[in-house]
């Protein structure tokens, strides 16, 4: 029934989402200033070229630098011919996507129908505050006014990418916010810049003309490529990560999917703790590596059926030192390497490798620590079954104080009642 009501609202969302954006095309066509015509076509053709560009965040979301031409056509033409440029100009877009041609007569017509929607949506906004703020389209962006375009820039980008995030908020079932964080906020400092360029563009064009765009596409190529080479940075980051994981999951069949597992979980108390969006993402690669020290035990103990005997476990209880030496001598895991050396670490002092208490123990180790023994409370073992979802957290709930701190229990308590359905093994 909760599915049944989740599509209706996804469809009832998209369908007001394309009626808005295609009668605000309209619009705008109808009403377009005639004398703009040979302006708008040229910018048209512009930002397809842009749009056929693209850097992929991930598999559902892209961007591209037609941010910084849409903007000059808001602050060229009015909001007007700025929805006509960026939604025609989306809409005519040519893009290789893993070696096959993606284009407007190939794409599901409701795919294409809601992003050119979006675009003409979130640049009508963005020209209507521009104008609203004194902004005169056309009119050389004098200093006083920077400030209001760098505003307008601003309501695009928030337009933009607050629609997509509601879309997918709503396809994959996660809270607004977590979405919008996840795959936007990273952008912000990026999408700056691009305004700045397009703020830079808008001006140059008012003085010089045409020329200004051959002028300034290359700085946009460059733009495009800068973006390009971060998110292949952060992909190989991941490949890497992803790769000791499955070198683990190999060799330890009882891990299993658990290092995912323990990313899941950890996530949800770092949005408890309040970190930043950079912040989560240490302590999520921390969560993918926090066993990775069990690479360099022994199959025969680790994957022993029965109880462990007492030099077995002191020799397993090596593992978080081993995946510090393992982390310590990689520049970006400065931190991370300290989390995963602690987080078998108990508040009272009981725990290994080194026997620290309290506050000595990072709170990243603690999330880490919380998220690895319930995910391990709620998966079978060779030795016992699962425990249910409300006995693991008894368990953890009943250990303040002894293995875990109050600080991180708080955090365990306020993301489990918010995220229950997801605290179990199997995501």
């Amino acid at each position: 029934m909760e599915d049944d009501i989740l599509s209706k609202k996804l469809i009832l969302y998209i369908t007001f989402i394309i009626i808005s954006g295609l009668s605000l095309i309209g619009y705008s066509i109808l009403n377009v200033n005639l004398q703009h015509i040979s302006n708008v076509v040229i910018l048209i053709i512009f930002s397809a070229i842009c749009e056929s560009l693209p850097i992929y965040i991930n598999s559902n979301v892209s961007v591209s630098v037609a941010y910084a031409v849409d903007l000059m056509a808001i602050l060229l033409f009015g909001p007007l011919e700025g929805a006509i440029i960026a939604s025609i100009g989306n809409l005519l877009l040519i893009r290789n996507v893993n070696g096959e041609i993606k284009c407007a007569l190939n794409i599901p017509y409701y795919k294409t129908l809601f992003n050119i929607s979006q675009i003409s949506i979130s640049v009508f906004m963005a020209g209507l505050v521009y104008k609203y703020l004194g902004g005169v389209p056309g009119q050389y962006i004098y200093p006083k006014y920077v400030g209001v375009a760098i505003v307008a820039s601003a309501v695009y980008y928030l337009f933009n990418s607050g629609i997509v995030a509601i879309l997918l908020s709503l396809l994959i079932k996660k809270p607004f916010l977590s979405v919008w964080l996840m795959d936007f906020k990273w952008g912000t400092i990026n999408f700056l810049f691009l305004a700045f360029i397009g703020i830079l563009m808008a001006s140059a064009f008012i003085k010089y003309g045409y020329i200004a765009l051959v002028v300034f596409f290359i700085p946009l190529l460059m733009v495009r490529y800068m973006f390009k080479l971060y998110m292949d940075l952060k992909q190989s980051y991941y490949d890497t990560i992803n790769a000791l994981t499955k070198a683990l999951e190999a060799k330890d069949r009882y891990t299993l999917g658990h290092s995912k597992s323990v990313e899941k979980l950890a996530v949800y108390l770092c949005r408890e703790a309040g970190f930043s969006e950079a912040h989560t993402e240490m302590v999520r690669i921390a969560a993918l590596l926090h066993d990775v020290g069990k690479i360099g035990i022994v199959e025969n103990i680790l994957n022993k059926p029965g109880k462990l005997s007492k030099e077995e476990y002191d020799y397993i209880k090596q593992h978080p030192v081993s995946g510090y030496e393992i982390l310590k001598d990689v520049p970006f895991l400065k931190n991370v390497r300290y989390w995963v050396r602690y987080h078998h670490e108990w508040y009272n002092g009981n725990g290994y490798p080194d026997g620290i208490s309290g506050r000595q123990i990072p709170l990243e180790a603690e999330i880490l620590s919380v998220a690895d023994v319930f995910d391990a409370l709620v998966s079978d073992r060779p030795y016992r079954n699962a425990y249910t979802r409300e006995e693991a957290y008894k368990i953890i709930v009943d250990s303040e104080g002894t293995q875990f701190s109050p600080r991180v229990i708080r955090l365990f308590k306020r993301a489990y009642e918010k995220n229950k359905e997801d605290f179990k093994h199997d995501f």
